[in-house]
């Protein structure tokens, strides 16, 4: 008796649970696959390519017409998914996934065309309506959620890096006080400066991180080139020893030396600089410290 033939290989069943690999027509959130491959369609994003609310300071003029024109800022951006659970036994962790409240998590899309084909964004789920009607009954759950990112940048999926080293090595050797008389000499090799590229439409905020390898650096300083404009952040009397972990956040305007702030040894005049759309270059220096002082800079593509 020959055996029955092989039955040929349907392949994964559409699953909520099945992994996100960043499928064009596909997102993700707690976990969870949402679009095609998962048993959760998404049958409309809206929100995501919408301006955010503007926060304006305009000011009213007293007994004239008109305003004063004050600077806009961007304010919350809501996002709304209407979604169709198609398996009421991963309904549950649907629900669970989609609760409101607690920290702000990722929500990651490829949606082609939507800042770069695959982004995502930081956000907290405000409401969720699940209506129970006959197409509940028929096992069509529809669920509608809102979305709110306190940041409304969309930022790229895959976040790009950066190493820049001293431009001019200082041989463990001060630069000042400038003592004479001194030999100008031929001088240490200057080197380049690392490209910094932003591949979206507005600015994003990069986090730099310096932690020396080989002995002790003096008052680090950023300056951020694009174009001929130049922005510069430096501290004043601040020393990080060998193996200390020094971290920039420019976009929380947080500086922290071993995760203990540091905000009161940022020079008055230093920027807080954020990134601009195209090529810039950034250069780190140190008012005293050994050869191979590098920083490690850290960015995404922003878009609005």
């Amino acid at each position: 008796m020959l055996p029955p033939p092989k039955l040929p290989s349907i392949g994964p069943q559409p699953s909520a649970h099945n992994p996100y690999t960043g499928q064009p027509w596909t997102a993700t959130w707690g976990g969870l696959l949402l679009g095609e491959g998962s048993s959760v369609v998404l049958e409309e994003v809206a929100g995501l390519l919408d301006a955010p609310d503007v926060r304006s300071s305009d000011a009213e003029l007293l007994q004239r017409d008109g305003l004063t024109p004050g600077t806009d800022y961007m304010g919350a951006r809501t996002v709304t998914l209407t979604m169709l659970a198609l398996d009421d036994h991963e309904l549950p962790a649907l629900l669970a996934a989609f609760a409101p409240g607690g920290d702000e998590r990722p929500f990651e899309f490829a949606f082609p065309g939507v800042a770069g084909g695959k982004a995502r964004i930081m956000a907290r789920v405000r409401k969720r309506n699940v209506t129970i009607d006959r197409d509940f009954h028929a096992g069509r759950r529809r669920a509608t959620v809102e979305l709110v990112a306190t940041d409304p940048r969309l930022y790229s999926a895959d976040e790009a890096t950066a190493t820049v080293a001293v431009a001019v090595p200082r041989g463990g050797r001060p630069i000042f006080p400038l003592t004479f008389p001194f030999d100008m000499g031929t001088g240490p090799t200057a080197r380049a400066a690392p490209d910094i590229t932003n591949a979206g439409s507005v600015d994003t905020w990069p986090v730099i991180r310096l932690t020396p390898r080989t002995g002790e650096i003096r008052d680090p300083s950023l300056t951020l080139v694009h174009g001929g404009d130049r922005k510069r952040f430096a501290a004043r009397g601040l020393r990080v020893g060998r193996g200390d972990a020094l971290v920039v956040d420019m976009g929380r305007r947080r500086i922290t030396l071993n995760g203990a702030s540091r905000f009161g040894q940022v020079d008055q005049a230093s920027t807080w600089f954020s990134v601009p759309p195209g090529a810039s270059t950034l250069q780190l220096d140190v008012l005293e410290g050994p050869d191979g002082v590098t920083a490690d800079v850290q960015w995404r593509s922003a878009w609005m």
